[in-house]
């Protein structure tokens, strides 16, 4: 017991000893507002705090060394959820902006990274705009003398553009700021080039600066930003009749880049299934989880979430056989047969923020059905009956569905047998056939009038 308290004041000692970064954002005009704070992965703006500024206007919080390198976000709900984001790196990070348009007029008083950071921005910036003028001039007016000039004109902001990077590198040498800005950079052609010529070369050298095995960069949007823009290359080829096969092509060189660190792939993985099925494109899904998440290829924290990706994306897949019978095992009373009844099944949960919006509504949508020809059966992961009884009670359109929980949540037999890796999940069942897959509320509505459900 000794040795336990001694070990016990070390690590009480040790995380006493952790330094605190004071994070400070001045917004003029902005007093008492509120603002979260939030971490990035990607695509994803993680919530760590809610802010209100004082009556000044000044919105401020502490980071420590515990916490992540990489970029945060200040995100105004009452703005149309504008953004201001900004990269911690163990140092005070004090920057001003207007309320009229906070990613605008951003200012650094404070900050080696994010000042470094944000002229790389305004730098990369003046050098697109001013190329895209000079594309315009190449592409659409005849005349050796008017091409002669932009060709001399691009070359020129070419070479103040490469100066402008390799000063930014000398500063930043070290930087988490740095990797970003490299990583970052508008991938240029050495000469203009005609639309298709230019599409040709982005495709040949989209990734050339993309260093995917610095797995801390998906603390910031330059994987996902890579790849959605070397993906809108390919949607401008695109004809209803291949674009899957067009799209594929491109998931495969994307993943092929990114498998040089396991841990980035993974995330980059994780993010292209979950873009594609925002799209309901299930082709290219399956075609992610079959090629992408064998046996082989996904070892790392997230194994579990990938592979029940994997799983749900084709062992129970649109045209497969859903596992009834463990809903069958969860409702004693024998009042539902699974296997000859049109069922809606969604998992859900009381902590889940979209499930407790979204189950209302489509509870409401049930409820005011005269004769619905399905089943709304909601299974909750809640680990206690608590909070679920709660909400229930507190929403009486349940009563008109049937609700099972599944208390063992995520390591449960049905989140295990249904491949659950998010709520809400919803699957469509026909006679124990899957006929459909909604994400959101909507997509269910529309998928109950094709299938002549309601």
């Amino acid at each position: 017991m000794k040795i336990l308290n001694v070990f016990a004041c070390i690590l009480l000692s040790l995380h006493a000893l952790a330094t605190n970064y004071t994070i400070s954002l001045g917004v003029n005009g902005f007093g008492g507002q509120i603002a979260y704070l939030t971490k990035v992965e990607g695509d994803l703006s993680i919530l760590t705090d809610t802010l209100t500024a004082d009556r000044y206007g000044l919105f401020k919080t502490t980071l420590s060394d515990e916490d992540e390198t990489g970029f945060y976000k200040f995100i105004f709900p009452q703005l149309n959820n504008a953004e201001v984001p900004f990269i911690f790196n163990k140092e005070h990070v004090t920057m001003t902006t207007e309320a009229i348009n906070p990613n605008a007029y951003i200012q650094v008083q404070s900050s080696k990274e994010n000042d470094l950071y944000y002229t790389f921005l305004a730098k990369d910036a003046i050098f697109n705009n001013q190329v895209e003028m000079l594309e315009t001039i190449y592409n659409n007016y005849i005349g050796d003398e008017f091409r002669g000039q932009a060709e001399a004109e691009y070359s020129r902001l070419l070479k103040i553009y490469y100066e402008d990077l390799a000063n930014l590198q000398r500063q930043g040498k070290d930087t988490y700021a740095w990797k970003v800005i490299k990583s970052s950079q508008t991938p240029a052609a050495p000469m203009l080039l005609s639309q298709s010529e230019k599409n040709a070369f982005l495709k040949a050298h989209n990734f050339d600066d993309v260093d995917f095995s610095d797995a801390t960069l998906i603390n910031s949007e330059v994987f996902t930003s890579a790849a959605i823009r070397y993906l809108s290359i390919y949607s401008q080829q695109i004809q209803q009749s291949n674009k899957n096969a067009i799209f594929m092509a491109a998931v495969d060189t994307i993943l092929a880049k990114a498998s040089v660190n396991t841990e980035s792939y993974n995330f980059v993985v994780n993010y292209l299934l979950g873009g594609f099925e925002s799209m309901s494109a299930t082709e290219i899904v399956t075609y992610i989880s079959q090629k992408y998440l064998s046996e082989n290829t996904c070892s790392s924290e997230d194994e579990s979430t990938l592979r029940r990706k994997a799983m749900n994306n084709t062992a129970l897949a649109v045209g497969k056989q859903a596992p009834l019978d463990i809903l069958t095992a969860m409702n004693p009373q024998k009042d539902i047969n699974f296997a000859n009844e049109n069922i809606a099944l969604i998992f859900w949960a009381t902590w889940c923020g979209h499930c407790t919006q979204a189950m209302p509504t489509i509870l409401n949508h049930y409820a005011k059905l005269n004769n619905p020809k399905y089943k709304l059966v909601t299974l909750s992961l809640d680990t206690t009956t608590t909070d679920w009884e709660k909400f229930i009670d507190a929403h009486p359109n349940f009563q008109k569905a049937k609700n099972l929980i599944d208390t063992n949540g995520w390591d449960g037999e049905a989140a295990d047998a249904y491949y659950i890796y998010g709520t809400p999940t919803i699957f469509l069942i026909q006679q124990g056939k899957i006929v459909g897959k909604p994400i959101e509320a909507e997509e269910l509505f529309e998928s109950l009038k094709r299938l002549k459900w309601e």
